[in-house]
């Protein structure tokens, strides 16, 4: 069961352009549009849950970045297999709006753990994510810049800023890259493709730089979002919330969509999901 059809498939060599990536962008979207208060919901669901876990002073971020792959990884198993939860029989409208945009949403966040054999190594992939996180982003950050770059460039006049801390940054912002290169499609490729942790981080990294040009054209819109929301939590944390729910439920799953439609072009499965 895929949650729409898969996109046109054409092998590996040919996704290499800048109208691959806006074709895969084009792609998310009419995939999320096939059923719009699953994806919405699990991103509302997602940000919620992101939302209650920062209000944790110590750790809390850490447990947000452990249990993403997860979350991750139940979403690609749901959209490459049957697993809708059966709907309720006659019910209220109120019951099935909550139904469609709450339950279901919900369930399929979770769908993974309904197959035993398909959890270690989403568990395992996640502890290691958590571990590169710390180890080649978070504590270099914290060393180099002593916090967020955004909320530096936020309290800082950019004539000030000294050549080195740009440095930094800059160093800062490559770690960046590299991780979000290696865990691009280790979710996918772990869940889908059986692939070990280990395998899937460095074939993800190897994938994203055979294909930079198409995958770059995908991220920068939603990186653009993403960098907005920042800037506003920045300003005030109030206008960052609204921020967050006014583009954050929209762009999180397109954004999720477009990378799944991606991965199944560069990774064509051997027998074409039936549409949902």
């Amino acid at each position: 069961m895929s949650d729409g059809s898969s996109p046109d498939k054409t092998a590996p060599e040919e996704n290499r352009g800048i109208h691959q990536g806006i074709a895969w962008i084009v792609q998310g979207w009419h995939l999320v549009q096939k059923h719009p208060p699953l994806w919405f919901g699990m991103a509302a669901i997602y940000l919620v849950l992101g939302f209650l876990l920062k209000q944790i002073p110590i750790g809390g971020e850490l447990l947000m970045i452990l249990i993403s792959p997860m979350l991750l990884a139940s979403v690609v198993w749901g959209r490459a297999h049957a697993n809708h939860a059966e709907p309720l029989g006659q019910s209220s409208p109120v019951q099935a709006l909550l139904q469609d945009w709450i339950v279901l949403p919900a369930r399929e966040l979770v769908c993974i753990f309904n197959h035993v054999e398909k959890t270690v190594p989403p568990v395992l992939l996640s502890i290691l994510t958590l571990g590169l996180m710390l180890v080649i982003v978070m504590i270099p950050r914290e060393s180099l810049v002593g916090g967020s770059m955004m909320s530096g460039l936020a309290a800082s006049n950019f004539s000030d800023l000294q050549f080195i801390m740009l440095l930094k940054m800059l160093v800062v912002a490559a770690l960046y890259v590299i991780l979000a290169m290696c865990l691009f499609y280790s979710v996918p490729l772990t869940v889908l493709k059986n692939r070990p942790p280990f395998d899937a981080i460095a074939e993800s990294f190897k994938t994203c730089r055979e294909h930079a040009v198409p995958l770059l054209v995908l991220t920068v819109p939603f990186f653009v979002v993403y960098l907005v929301i920042l800037a506003a939590f920045a300003k005030n944390h109030w206008l960052g919330v609204l921020f967050v729910i006014s583009a954050g439920v929209v762009t999180l799953p397109v954004f999720v969509a477009s990378v799944y439609c991606s991965y199944l072009a560069l990774y064509p499965p051997d027998h074409s999901p039936s549409p949902r």
